[in-house]
């Protein structure tokens, strides 16, 4: 009887062990919806996605954007990624919830709009779950992608930091946190981050100093060099236009003499003797 009995035990045990029997699976897909407990964890924004208040609803709708209406998938692959984090040492149930992250973040990538602004935070969140899961190539690319939507977004310059750091490239994680500094030089956290990796004090690199010199005198045009510039041959002589010819004088008149010496003015009067 006892060795009936260890026949049958054994075998589901062993079965059992592999997670053949639907167990760990039972769990990991049980309740899709997130707990209150859980809800508590995603950002606000995604507690009025998932939450049922009608004010909550209006007040991050218009945060949000037209993208309001699929942002519940990237809420719902925020708690997959929680859910993952928690289950370390229980391979089926991290596998359940590493595809259900990665599925969801694939319907916002390919429903949302190519300009929304939080695309880049969504590649982030894509690639530290890629990351985690050691496929490094594909996390890389995922921060990448990210700050080619916004150079200037500093979580994917720290992520990318961390990546290499934790991937054994020193040079390159400094590099992506110098980046990072540029962008913000007087963040603490930061700066924090960079003396644990090179031991200094960021600074900021001086503006390029403009050498002041004295303007050039304007070198003089040579005569002829003006002349055919202005279309003027120097060589040839401007005709003066000739003056008015001078009228000729007119010759003086004298007047006819009329009367007599003691009347001058008569003309008809005979002459005196």
């Amino acid at each position: 009887m006892g060795l009936t009995k260890l026949w049958i035990t054994l075998p589901l045990t062993i079965l059992a062990a592999f997670g053949l029997l639907g167990v760990n699976q039972a769990s990991a897909v049980a309740g899709y919806s997130a707990t209150t407990a859980e809800l508590s964890l995603l950002p606000p924004f995604c507690q009025a996605k998932l939450g049922s208040n009608p004010a909550d609803h209006q007040l991050y709708s218009g945060k949000i954007g037209p993208d309001w209406l699929h942002i519940h998938h990237y809420c719902v692959g925020l708690n997959f990624i929680n859910r993952y984090k928690r289950s370390f040492g229980n391979k089926a149930d991290q596998q359940f919830y590493f595809q259900s992250a990665m599925g969801e973040f694939e319907y916002m990538f390919a429903h949302s709009s190519p300009t929304f602004w939080m695309r880049p935070e969504m590649h982030v969140q894509k690639g530290k779950l890629l990351a985690s899961a050691k496929r490094t190539v594909e996390a890389v690319n995922e921060f990448e992608m990210a700050l080619k939507d916004n150079p200037k977004y500093l979580e994917a310059h720290v992520a990318l930091s961390d990546l290499y750091k934790n991937t054994g490239q020193p040079s390159k994680s400094i590099t992506a946190l110098e980046q990072a500094l540029q962008l913000a030089p007087n963040n603490k956290s930061l700066q924090r981050r960079y003396n644990q990796l090179t031991g200094k004090v960021f600074t900021p690199p001086s503006p390029p100093t403009v050498e002041q010199t004295a303007p050039t005198p304007p070198t003089p045009i040579p005569v002829e060099q003006a002349a055919a510039v202005s279309g003027v041959n120097s060589t040839t002589t401007q005709p003066v236009p000739a003056s008015s010819p001078v009228p000729a004088s007119s010759p003086v008149v004298v007047p006819e003499k009329i009367g007599t010496p003691s009347n001058p003015y008569c003309r008809f009067c005979p002459p005196e003797e």
